[in-house]
């Protein structure tokens, strides 16, 4: 049974994947520095200040979460699925996301944040 609205499911969403957002892009930050670019200042530029965003929505997510007194425990990772424990409420539900279902969408956001930053 589902027991939050779209919106709360959203913000749930979101939750989940911002730290993967961050993971990501950490990572490509560490192959920025490692690289031979001639000129990498602007790129670790691009990609610390898109931390930066996503740092900040995610903190905006978490303060949204804890109005609505919704809690969302660590995820268990299995080979072709992530699971979520959720708390809404007081009523306990499991979420369970596709890992390409997170790739994917993991990929469309990076291309959102990268849009809105080199704006």
């Amino acid at each position: 049974m589902q027991y939050g609205n779209e919106e709360e499911r959203s913000l749930i969403e979101k939750f989940v994947m911002y730290p993967i957002m961050l993971t990501l892009f950490d990572r490509d930050l560490k192959v920025v520095n490692r690289s031979p670019f001639k000129l990498k200042r602007p790129y670790i530029a691009l990609l610390e200040q898109i931390m930066n965003q996503v740092s900040k929505d995610l903190h905006d997510v978490r303060i949204e979460l804890r109005k609505r007194k919704i809690k969302v425990m660590d995820g268990r990772r299995d080979k072709d699925i992530t699971e979520y424990e959720i708390f809404i409420r007081g009523y306990r539900e499991i979420m369970r996301f596709p890992n390409v279902h997170l790739k994917n969408k993991a990929e469309t956001l990076m291309l959102s944040y990268l849009r809105v930053a080199s704006k």
